[in-house]
């Protein structure tokens, strides 16, 4: 999936081959740094970046919420 979850980048997919990157990488006027964080439901892999300030459980919550909107469009 690849979206960002929090900071200057929030909502958007980013593509990358690294582990972690800063907004200014994407777009020169924003600053956060992101942080690629994996998480597997259910066997599936998937990825995000999160917002390196956001805490791990906030970051989880929403994550939880985006993959069950998915998996309700997919249905």
């Amino acid at each position: 999936m690849n979206i960002c979850i929090g900071g200057d980048l929030d909502g958007r997919v980013i593509v990358l081959d690294k582990p972690c990157f800063n907004a200014k990488k994407v777009n020169k006027t924003k600053a956060a740094n992101y942080i690629k964080q994996m998480y597997v439901i259910d066997g599936d892999v998937y990825y995000f970046w999160r917002d390196a300030e956001l805490k791990l459980w906030e970051v989880t919550q929403r994550i939880e919420i985006l993959l069950a909107k998915a998996k309700r469009k997919s249905i």
